[in-house]
């Protein structure tokens, strides 16, 4: 179903989608609430999702990840094929860390489950609206201990500064560059140049490099 709300100098424009009504409805007043966002549509399958971010090429896209007719990960998998930027936000039930991990290499730009929905949305699309990414803290708990980032001490860690260690830890707490570089006082380019030289002392490349490193290293976190 087409439904497009308009509102006075929108921001951020979105398509959102999930074959739970109650849900659904849900999630649209969440959105409605706020002043610089506005729905281009709603989709409850997946072919139908696909169908609004070809025609629309919104902003951002939130997926249901279990949905008919194409799950969130095909529609994905689609709009990147059909060369389209619109930053995906996927929906779950369900703490499926291979879902998460083919979402993550696949470019999702977020990942919430339902349960904390009313919680984080709004805080996940601010975070993805900056170019950030935006995991669901339960889910990052299951990915890093936090205490063991702040002092690690196997020796795959040796070879990063105290700094790097501690930019590591903000990118698994979903922090932005530009937020890095409040916390630290220091520029977003500095920020950046901590990024590629832990990337370089870890011998990782590639897009979302950082966050497949905590992700395939979850045991060795622990």
């Amino acid at each position: 179903m087409i439904l497009t709300i308009f509102k006075e100098n929108p921001v951020l424009k979105i398509v959102i989608a999930d074959d739970h009504p109650l849900l659904l409805r849900g999630l649209k007043y969440s959105l409605l609430s706020e002043e610089d966002i506005e729905i281009l549509g709603e989709a409850s399958d997946g072919a139908a999702a696909l169908s609004m971010i070809k025609e629309f090429a919104p902003d951002l896209a939130i997926l249901d990840y279990d949905m008919p007719n194409y799950n969130g990960l095909q529609v994905l998998e689609n709009i990147r094929k059909e060369k389209i930027s619109t930053k995906i936000i996927f929906l779950t039930m369900h703490q499926d860390l291979e879902v998460f991990k083919k979402a993550v290499s696949l470019g999702a730009n977020g990942f919430l489950l339902k349960d904390s929905i009313d919680s984080e949305i709004l805080k996940a699309i601010r975070v993805v609206e900056k170019g950030g990414k935006y995991f669901d803290p339960m889910l990052a708990g299951n990915l890093i201990d936090e205490k063991i980032v702040d002092n690690p001490t196997d020796s795959v860690f040796d070879k990063l500064t105290k700094t790097e260690i501690t930019v590591l830890k903000f990118v698994a707490d979903n922090k932005t560059s530009h937020d890095i570089a409040e916390q630290l006082f220091i520029s977003e380019r500095t920020v950046d140049r901590h990024r590629s030289n832990i990337c370089k002392k870890l011998e990782i490349s590639g897009n979302n490099a950082l966050m497949h490193f905590i992700i395939e290293n979850r045991e060795l976190l622990k």
